[in-house]
């Protein structure tokens, strides 16, 4: 490696950069083709991380409901700003390009990709995830989706008649007169005839069954909120009592037409532009092995061609720093998309999980990157576990580099964001181990960028050893050498 990104100065946009932002306009690709251009020479020249601020550079998406972005929430959101400057001009693809992101969430690259005319592919072990990045993609007619609403709201009954879906703590997390509500609500859903409508409704019915649980709205992992869990003069005492005092009496019937009316008018807006949207797939589960887990064309099991995709732009899971099962437990059992008895399966499956039995805490893990490996003996020293959490996450990360490697264009690029951390109270530079992985498998560094953050639902701070994640680096890579534009 060139530079090491956790210990070099911040270098802030020269003024040129700064004059070819301020010029910037959203419906222009040109102009953010100038922008990336600046920034990635500025980083050739310096071989420091560039230090920028996403939302300074693109003001016009900062507050907006842009389509259907805001269709359901999800913990550790990839910023929109993000794809969007890697996606309006075509410096790193073009439109009709194969644009992949094998760490999808919620479908903020994939939709970015559509409204660019991409292909875009994605891929998530969450089956949450991927109901919802196949909704916000998928552009359906308003006037049938407000048609199904009325009727859903008409034949909701009294009382369910159904099984009760399997749902871990059920009531724990919902009072009773929630559950029967839900439960006759989940019944008509279930009922829909059309998959594309169906899981419409169902993405409406998992906000709807956040908002009306006893989870802390304002925390993605559930915490059960309960009348006075905030000391007296906390800005959130009052209004954390009083929604729990109006859950008793919820009417869910309509916390779901309301959440499904604004869900329709995002959905309308999308629709407008379906002649010149990109196509967008959910490929497979699993970042280490890109098959064609989904294909709907008789492909299933089949790797994904070798060199079939132009632009990776991905936002990895931090190691340890996210529960996304557990953030995503209520509507997973709700929606009948993971058995209570099968969550801990799924959590397994995720890269930078947390769960590890003591064999597996005392197995001394080799990453083959000899700064992480000299982290890692010094953590082990204190904690086994967070040692076997870091070690596990960067082995895994490797191979699901040495995939993105695999299936990119010998002129593709990818995008990856990540964060540096602190684990057992000692810094774990996960960008930096992540960027020699990349190099190890033949990519070239582009430039880096770090950006500080306001929030992305991150859960870092548990106990005295970890810390907040307040800035995130943005590593752009290329196959092969370094493309003339950037010099």
């Amino acid at each position: 490696m060139k530079c090491k990104i956790s210990h070099q100065p911040d270098v802030t946009l020269e003024a040129s950069a700064i004059r070819e932002s301020k010029a910037h306009v959203t419906s222009a690709p040109t102009d953010t083709q100038a922008l990336l251009t600046a920034l990635v020479r500025q980083f050739q020249r310096q071989q420091y991380p560039v230090s920028v601020n996403f939302r300074q550079l693109l003001p016009a998406l900062n507050g907006t409901d842009r389509y259907t972005h805001l269709l359901h929430p999800y913990p550790a959101k990839l910023l929109v700003h993000i794809p969007y400057l890697f996606l309006s001009n075509e410096l790193l693809s073009v439109p009709g390009d194969a644009v992949l992101d094998p760490f999808c969430g919620s479908g903020t690259v994939l939709l970015e990709a559509q409204l660019a005319g991409r292909r875009a592919y994605g891929v998530d072990p969450n089956p949450l995830a991927r109901l919802i990045a196949q909704v916000k993609t998928s552009p359906l007619d308003s006037d049938a989706l407000t048609k199904t609403l009325e009727n859903i709201l008409e034949r909701v009954a009294e009382e369910p008649s159904g099984s009760c879906p399997d749902v871990v703590n059920l009531e724990h997390w919902f009072y009773p007169a929630a559950i029967k509500q839900l439960r006759c609500l989940e019944e008509v859903v279930n009922r829909l005839r059309i998959p594309e409508i169906r899981n419409f409704f169902m993405a409406c019915l998992s906000v709807c069954v956040r908002r009306v649980s006893l989870a802390d709205p304002r925390l993605s992992v559930p915490v059960r909120l309960k009348l006075g869990i905030y000391p007296e003069n906390h800005p959130f005492r009052e209004q954390s009592d009083k929604h729990l005092r109006q859950l008793r009496r919820v009417n869910v019937r309509g916390v779901f037409a309301r959440i499904a009316r604004i869900n329709i008018a995002r959905m309308h807006r999308f629709q407008g532009l379906s002649n010149s949207l990109g196509s967008a797939e959910i490929l497979c589960s699993d970042a280490r092995r890109l098959v064609h887990e989904y294909s709907p064309n008789g492909q299933h099991g089949t790797r994904f061609d070798a060199g079939s995709i132009q632009l990776i732009i991905t936002s990895p899971p931090y190691p340890g720093a996210q529960k996304y099962v557990r953030a995503s437990s209520l509507s997973l059992g709700w929606l009948r998309l993971c058995r209570v008895a099968d969550l801990r399966g799924l959590q397994a499956k995720i890269i930078g999980r947390e769960e590890f039995t003591s064999d597996e805490c005392n197995e001394v893990l080799i990453t083959e990157i000899a700064e992480a490996d000299e982290v890692l003996a010094a953590i082990r020293g204190r904690s086994p576990i967070r040692a076997a959490i870091a070690a596990t996450y960067l082995r895994e990360m490797h191979v699901a580099i040495r995939e993105m490697h695999r299936v990119l264009r010998d002129s593709g690029y990818v995008v990856l964001v990540a964060a540096n951390n602190r684990i057992s109270g000692m810094e774990f530079r996960t960008a930096d181990f992540l960027r020699a992985m990349a190099e190890q498998c033949g990519f070239t560094t582009v430039a880096i960028f770090v950006d500080a953050i306001k929030s992305r639902g991150l859960m870092t701070k548990r106990n005295s050893t970890a810390s907040v994640i307040s800035r995130e680096t943005v590593l752009i890579f290329a196959k092969g050498k370094l493309p003339k534009w950037t010099l």
